[in-house]
């Protein structure tokens, strides 16, 4: 990357860090420009033919496009507000068409498949916070020891836009928690101080998840959280305890990661009166 794209990025970063957003959203975006660099061989200087050729890649997801434009739009912005280029091409590229979200969670079965398939002490832990609280990888990488508060039966994470939550303790996380450390990280990196990467979360469920024997290729380490909406729903919790519980901005987020279940599609259905089937058409009586 050539010095004054780095060095626009570095700016980009502080701007951000400034705006206080997530770690997590700084360092994919990040990663995003970076990877456009690479590909254009410039960021400051690059044009709109160019981001868009970039965004409408081959082989990229919706969702991901998505992401991948508004990092761009985000950055150009920045770069023309701070007079470090005269106009922003990002504006002049195309909006983007997602489908609707669907609900993929894990079964309770493949849950306890993943449990009992031979996987790590650490995994297992992994697994039970991202189905007993609903963590997203992030949150789960970073679960410290002090987060835990046995007797207010709580535990403190970061949500999305670095949002300071403290979320109702499940029994099974407060078991957990008596054999995790209580004063550092419950996943500690190998190397160095701090906690793992999220990707390692990611890797580690992962490789339980095939192990089991669960080859779904739309199963992620991300349904274990829609597995947790779920079985909140299943058990007929109220959807706004569960948006809460699932630090959802707008219900609308939760209902995408809510399936209904069969069995309670079928208790819906048969809530409507029945009445007799007709054996005629009833003509005859109106013609008399």
């Amino acid at each position: 990357m050539h010095a004054q794209d780095l060095e626009a990025l570095e700016m980009f970063v502080d701007y951000q860090r400034a705006q206080n957003l997530a770690a997590t959203t700084i360092r994919n975006r990040r990663s995003i420009l970076t990877t456009l660099a690479r590909r254009t061989g410039t960021l400051i200087d690059c044009d709109v033919f160019s981001l868009r050729r970039h965004v409408g890649r081959e082989g990229v997801s919706a969702g991901t496009r998505r992401t991948e434009r508004g990092a761009i739009v985000a950055f150009y912005t920045f770069l023309k507000e701070e007079e470090l280029r005269p106009d922003n091409p990002a504006m002049k590229l195309p909006m983007i068409r997602v489908p609707k979200g669907e609900p993929r969670p894990f079964t309770r079965e493949q849950v306890d498949a993943m449990l009992t398939c031979g996987a790590y002490t650490r995994t297992r832990a992994m697994i039970l916070l991202g189905y007993y609280q609903g963590f997203r990888v992030s949150s789960i990488a970073r679960v410290h020891g002090t987060d835990v508060d046995r007797l207010s039966n709580t535990i403190r994470t970061i949500g999305k836009g670095g949002k300071d939550r403290s979320l109702p303790l499940h029994p099974v996380t407060a078991e957990l928690s008596q054999s995790m450390p209580s004063d550092g990280y419950w996943f500690p990196a190998r190397k160095g101080a701090g906690h793992v990467k999220p990707s390692s979360v990611t890797d580690l469920i992962t490789k339980a998840k095939i192990r089991a024997g669960i080859l779904d290729p739309r199963l992620t380490p991300h349904s274990l959280r829609h597995a947790f909406g779920t079985d909140l729903v299943e058990a007929e919790v109220d959807i706004r305890v569960v948006q809460e519980l699932m630090m959802h901005e707008s219900l609308a987020t939760t209902q995408i990661y809510t399936a209904v279940s069969e069995r309670r599609k079928q208790a819906g259905i048969i809530t409507l009166r029945p009445r007799q089937i007709p054996r005629h058409s009833g003509r005859g009586v109106i013609a008399a």
